[in-house]
């Protein structure tokens, strides 16, 4: 292409648009905000890598000039010195899996109250925060659900210390001691860090409501995983039937890396396994302490000693159905002293926010 007197390679083609972009005032917009391209058609401002459409006129042998000006119009935004573009027609979103691709571990072997195996549960994620002395630590979970995604609790991003800032996810991780698990002559590829390009809080979470309603919360990564042994998506509710099924009085299971009753923190994944309880019943444990419980909670456990803790926030409630595991809650809040006999911990229910997380994932 020429740009005044001088030829232009292919491979410099961004760096003009971005010329051309500085000089002009655009309003900037945020990643996954709704848009109008210069054609007027509806869109979406995301990565120019994830818009086909405006790839495609890129990738064009010869571009006109009309094309050169469409790809500068089509600008919407930066995020970490990348180009945001408005983007109409095939948007590249990214899908939710569905059984058999979602859900599956290798092995089968869960037991209640114990520490997990090698491979089991590939979709517990670890958040990683930054402190203002420089240091970093692990302090909450969430399950990955496709490539791009986990879903974790609002308050883990929310109620954090003012001065903490989420920094990475880790997937892949079993032992935090080591830098590579083995087990039983089976030894995992080390665990994964992922920088965050976008987090997404539910709008009606609210800080200071004691019952946590509409605790959850979507991190998107910078790139795509792989899936291995170690690393999978588990399975949403998806389906009107999954999300109207009634989980009480079925074994559930949780994962985490969170305090444990001899130890602040645990190097291990642990799993427990506690029955869902019914609503009712919860909700008259926590009436008592002036928490009123909606239906987007759902609750679990109850049992003395058998509970998820602080360090478990944002992690996967979970249960296996027909062979696949489907995330069912997130951890969300309990009593003060985790594993109180006859107080159930609380989730947010998933089923009831499946539309909210396929609406923004993009």
């Amino acid at each position: 292409m020429v740009f005044g007197s001088v030829n232009i390679s292919r491979l410099s083609l961004p760096l003009v648009i971005l010329m051309c972009w500085t000089v002009q005032s655009v309003s900037a917009l945020e990643l996954g905000e709704s848009c109008v391209n210069p054609a007027g058609e509806s869109g979406k401002c995301i990565l120019f890598r994830d818009c086909q459409p405006l790839v495609n006129i890129y990738n064009k042998p010869i571009n006109t000039p009309q094309d050169t000006e469409f790809l500068t119009q089509s600008r919407c935004g930066m995020i970490q010195r990348k180009t945001l573009v408005c983007c109409a027609g095939s948007i590249q979103k990214s899908s939710l899996p569905e059984p058999p691709h979602c859900g599956v571990q290798l092995s089968d072997r869960v037991l209640g109250g114990q520490p997990t195996h090698i491979d089991e549960f590939p979709w517990t994620a670890l958040i990683e925060f930054q402190k203002p002395d420089g240091s970093f630590g692990f302090h909450c979970g969430g399950s990955l659900v496709n490539e791009r995604y986990v879903v974790t609790a609002a308050h883990c991003i929310k109620s954090i210390p003012r001065s903490w800032k989420v920094h990475r996810v880790r997937l892949g991780e079993w032992d935090l001691s080591t830098a590579n698990d083995c087990q039983d002559g089976f030894c995992s590829k080390a665990p994964i860090d992922l920088d965050v390009e976008k987090i997404v809080v539910h709008s009606n979470y609210d800080p200071k409501d004691q019952s946590n309603a509409n605790d959850i919360a979507l991190i998107r990564f910078t790139r795509s995983v792989q899936y291995y042994e170690t690393v999978r998506p588990i399975c949403l509710p998806l389906s009107v039937s999954l999300r109207n099924r009634n989980h009480v009085g079925q074994p559930s299971y949780a994962v985490g890396w969170g305090k444990t009753e001899t130890a602040a923190a645990n190097e291990m994944k642990l799993k427990v396994e506690m029955n869902v309880t019914s609503s009712q019943e919860c909700a008259r444990a926590y009436q008592r302490g002036g928490i009123l419980l909606k239906t987007t909670h759902m609750c679990a456990g109850g049992v003395r000693g058998k509970d998820t803790c602080s360090g478990d926030s944002g992690g996967p409630l979970m249960r296996q159905i027909a062979g696949a595991w489907y995330l069912i809650g997130v951890v969300s809040f309990g009593p003060q002293k985790c594993g109180t006999a006859g107080i159930p911990g609380v989730y947010t229910n998933v089923a009831e926010y499946v539309d909210w997380i396929r609406d923004n994932i993009y």
